[in-house]
């Protein structure tokens, strides 16, 4: 009877423990399945000589703002990475864990290089480990970034960005560790993605190796080992282009017509002086108001922007327009006649910025007669005794006084009455309001003309690739 009864336990006892063996590799949970393998989280998967490969995979659910100004973008991404560990090969279906069963397991601890800010999208923490019968594991977790992306803002607004997703190990170099994209998609993004300021032209994908080489400890022969080497890296790139119909209703279009409308001035009277300050001094200062509205969202580069190339030229034209009036004003306002050798723009401008200078040429016979009286009163005087021809010394003297320079006459004095006298022969005549009308009616046509070439050639410089 004990007999018995011992036969009937021990077999209880093996049955009990080979159901509990097939339960490790079937049913029980995953945590206790790991527990019962003696498993060394901290030990790299073997894949003989070779470094053990990692597959990447990436789901992009929405592309956030691009803020140019801090040289970021964010991003809500899904991303998926596979390897094989031949340690949790078993027999039975897959085992599904979350973010408990991650911290018993190797990971090969991917993280992204250019990463400002990320955090584990749900409440829960969205972190999913598959593994399947044959070791494969494979790690999927839901993440919102921000990214950093060195912009190049030299064509702003018509630029287009490429901003990167960098992916690395930063516990194991390339002799340990080779990271590849997954060959079936390894890049999907979200069919209804739709971005605001932006356009997301299209993706690629690239692999590369980073090195780093950490500076030598103060003991000789001694480097920071853990992080020193080769780095397999995985790269998706973004291109961004764009979208400029807010910029080009917003501040070229209103640009252009607030440069239009400073060459009204061209029409007036070149002595509404008035009207155009007026005109000229406010529509400067409209301009600037909206120029500086467009740049306070980017960030302080060095170089020169496409938007600052068209403030500079078209503050110039509205500048332009104002010294074009004082110009003409005070041509306006002279009073001498301008003969010239020829009517065209190179003699007008000559005559005009260097206007010729008139000698008056006293008679000698005025100068003589004059010192000739004074010598007679001199010669009266000291025959006669101490006598003084007051009148006539002062007139003497006055003649003298007033004219200190003889020989150079004042605007004033040129040629009186001799405004209406014949010009010299094969010289031509223009008043000097005649030749401020002139210089009005050539800057209505080399003002716009002008503007038409930059046009041209700003249009054609922000559409060519380079």
């Amino acid at each position: 009877m004990e007999n018995s009864i011992f036969v009937l336990l021990v077999g209880l006892i093996g049955g009990c423990w080979a159901m509990n063996e097939h339960c490790n590799n079937t049913d029980l949970s995953a945590s206790d399945f790991i527990d019962s393998l003696c498993y060394d989280k901290w030990t790299r998967p073997s894949n003989g000589s070779y470094p053990l490969t990692v597959h990447v995979r990436m789901y992009i659910y929405f592309v956030g703002a691009i803020e140019a100004q801090y040289l970021q973008f964010t991003t809500n991404v899904l991303i998926s990475y596979k390897w094989k560990d031949n340690r949790l090969a078993r027999e039975g279906g897959v085992i599904e864990g979350e973010k408990s069963l991650l911290g018993k397991l190797w990971n090969p601890h991917l993280y992204v290089v250019n990463e400002l800010d990320s955090k584990i999208m749900g409440s829960g923490e969205d972190v999913l480990l598959t593994i399947h019968s044959d070791g494969t594991v494979r790690q999927s977790t839901r993440m919102k970034m921000s990214l950093l992306c060195l912009m190049n803002l030299q064509k702003f607004p018509f630029d287009s960005q490429n901003c990167p997703i960098v992916l690395e190990s930063w516990g194991y170099n390339k002799s340990q560790i080779n990271l590849e994209w997954e060959e079936d998609s390894p890049v999907t993004v979200n069919s209804n993605l739709e971005l605001t300021e932006y356009n997301l032209a299209y993706t690629w994908t690239t692999k590369s190796t980073n090195s780093y080489l950490m500076s030598k400890l103060e003991k000789p022969k001694a480097t920071y080992s853990k992080f020193y080497g080769d780095y397999s890296s995985l790269t998706v790139l973004f291109r961004f282009e764009r979208e400029i119909g807010h910029y080009i209703m917003d501040y070229y279009v209103p640009s252009i017509l607030l440069v239009v409308v400073s060459w009204v001035s061209f029409w007036l009277d070149p002595n509404a002086v008035p009207g155009r300050i007026t005109l000229g001094t406010s529509t400067m200062l409209t301009f600037i108001t909206l120029s500086r509205n467009i740049g306070s969202s980017l960030p302080k580069v060095s170089y020169i922007k496409a938007t600052e190339i068209w403030f500079i030229v078209c503050t110039a034209f509205i500048f332009g327009s104002l010294v074009e009036f004082a110009f003409v004003n005070t041509i306006w306002r002279r009073r001498k006649n301008v003969e010239l050798k020829k009517v065209n723009s190179k003699y007008i401008l000559r005559s005009t910025l260097t206007p010729q200078t008139k000698r008056k040429v006293i008679p000698s016979i005025d100068r003589n007669e004059s010192f000739t009286s004074l010598e007679e009163s001199k010669n009266s005087n000291s025959s006669s005794g101490p006598k003084y021809n007051s009148q006539l010394t002062v007139m003497s003297l006055g003649s003298i006084s007033r004219d200190p320079f003889p020989f150079t006459s004042s605007e004033s004095d040129v040629n009186e009455g001799k405004d209406n006298s014949t010009p010299q022969k094969g010289f031509f005549t223009m008043t000097p309001q005649e030749i401020a009308q002139w210089i009005d009616r050539r800057s209505r046509l080399v003002f716009p003309c002008s503007f038409i070439v930059f046009n041209c050639l700003y249009w054609t410089f922000v559409y060519i690739e380079f």
